[in-house]
């Protein structure tokens, strides 16, 4: 699922761009693999795959004929179906309700924990408005987001353009080959923000194969390595955006809890509003077996019972689907959101650097 995610978004950075400017269309595939993972809405996701596992229910009824007369009349298989379902369905709510439960419980905390968090934001942004010094930094993601992303492209335009740059001219090239990374890097998130998407924080989704580990470390290993022949702009420079960098780093980890947190939450009222009536439901097509009462209407070539009964099986089957399409998308960003530290799993492609 990672590797499929990784190609789709290597391949249509460009037709993110295109969203805005309108000079290109994306590739189907690569649409269709975004949107099951990450952009679809996924109570939408949900009706979309019950729909394909009805149809394909019926295929297999229709190809592979069996009596469904007689497994409904002669066995208990179909009553037992949908007796563990209907178990399984309440508590499976009950259990997802209760971790919410036990999630939201945390949000309960004393006047001087609460007052402790705000202080630790505004520190955090006068921290890095102290790096920057453009204003007080704006209180909305993205806004922000694009205030950092401003601050480390002044940083790398500073290396690039110095008048006061080192003249040794290993050191120069490690230099602009690390900004041109950088840039090329900004350059993908500038383009990402431009989508806007209601369903996923668009602020997390940008910077979500942003590589501020190993920038991290390369900022660090040029100041090792070429420490003798830069100058002092340079130092600053890369003093200045190795902190920079940093926040990033530490503001996307927290995006990425917040994120979580709300996503958590969309699970379980989504889960909440079709929970009952698909109990009631369930428990209602348990009796209508019981008795044999099955609607006599159906579609053309479908016996009736293999339509309702494959029918009711997927709206049962619903909450698991819900849960499994909710699931993805947190599995898909939680597999390119590693904790917070400067260690990454990925290490080709990293720069090197001589001594």
């Amino acid at each position: 699922m990672v590797l499929v995610f990784n190609q789709a978004t290597e391949t249509a950075d460009t037709g993110a761009g295109s969203d805005v400017s309108g000079d290109g269309s994306d590739d189907p595939v690569t649409w269709l693999t975004q949107w099951v993972l990450l952009y679809g809405d996924r109570r939408v996701l949900t009706l979309v795959t019950m729909i394909v596992i009805l149809s394909a229910l019926l295929v297999v009824g229709t190809v592979w004929e069996f009596e469904v007369q007689r497994l409904v009349t002669e066995t208990r298989a179909v009553q037992t179906l949908f007796n563990t379902l209907l178990g399984g369905i309440i508590l499976f709510v009950s259990v997802v309700l209760s971790i919410n439960t036990a999630a939201l419980a945390q949000e309960f905390a004393p006047l001087q924990v609460k007052l402790a968090r705000i202080e630790d934001s505004i520190d955090f942004q006068i921290e890095l408005e102290e790096l920057v010094d453009e204003g007080v930094s704006p209180a909305g993601l993205q806004p922000f987001l694009e205030y950092v992303i401003g601050a480390i492209s002044a940083e790398t335009e500073s290396l690039r353009t110095s008048e006061n740059a080192t003249g040794d001219e290993r050191a120069r090239a490690d230099l602009l080959a690390f900004v041109d990374e950088i840039d090329t890097q900004l350059s993908l998130i500038e383009n990402r923000i431009g989508r806007t998407n209601s369903q996923v924080s668009i602020v997390l989704l940008s910077t979500l194969e942003y590589p501020y580990a190993r920038h991290i470390n390369v900022t660090r290993r040029l100041k090792s390595v070429h420490g003798a022949e830069l100058t002092e702009s340079d130092h600053d420079s890369l003093v200045t955006l190795l902190q920079v960098l940093t926040v990033l780093a530490s503001g996307r980890e927290y995006f990425t809890t917040l994120y979580f947190k709300r996503e958590l939450r969309n699970l379980s009222s989504s889960l909440l509003v079709p929970s009952l009536p698909v109990i009631v439901f369930t428990a209602y097509v348990l009796l209508a077996i019981d008795a044999g009462l099955f609607p006599q209407s159906t579609l053309p070539g479908l016996g009736s019972r293999l339509l309702y009964v494959n029918l009711a099986f997927v709206i049962a089957l619903s909450p698991y689907v819900l849960l499994s399409s909710y699931m993805l998308r947190i599995l898909t960003v939680s597999k390119h959101s590693l904790e917070s530290t400067v260690f990454t799993l990925h290490s080709d492609g990293e720069l090197e650097f001589d001594g």
